[in-house]
């Protein structure tokens, strides 16, 4: 599997160095929210998109992961919080029964039966 991504990371990394020889001498221009930006590198254009597209992808990504870390604290503290309330009914002293049987059977042992 490795010698494939491999490969496929040589292929895209090739793909990509053609494209920028090839319009290496290619200009456009962008109008960005009113600004001109005349004669810009198409190689500038693609390398900002990427940068862009990246630091997107990456701050969701970090708000993700965050928000799974906190879940899985607070799953840590409940899983705890149960162990502990487990524990303390492992330890809980054993008492006779104070229903309507165990009355009758404490009757019927003080009458001699």
């Amino acid at each position: 599997m490795w010698v494939f991504k491999g490969v496929l990371f040589l292929a895209l990394l090739f793909a990509l160095v053609y494209f920028f020889v090839t319009n290496s001498e290619q200009s456009v221009d962008i109008n960005f929210f009113g600004k001109a930006f005349l004669g810009i590198s198409i190689y500038w254009v693609v390398v900002v998109s990427f940068l862009l597209g990246f630091a997107a992808s990456f701050t969701l990504a970090a708000f993700r992961e965050f928000k799974f870390h906190r879940e899985i604290g607070r799953l840590k503290r409940q899983h705890a919080a149960k162990d502990r309330e487990i524990a303390d009914l492992r330890t809980l002293p054993l008492k006779p029964n104070s229903g309507p049987e165990a009355k009758r059977s404490q009757a019927g042992a003080s009458k001699g039966e």
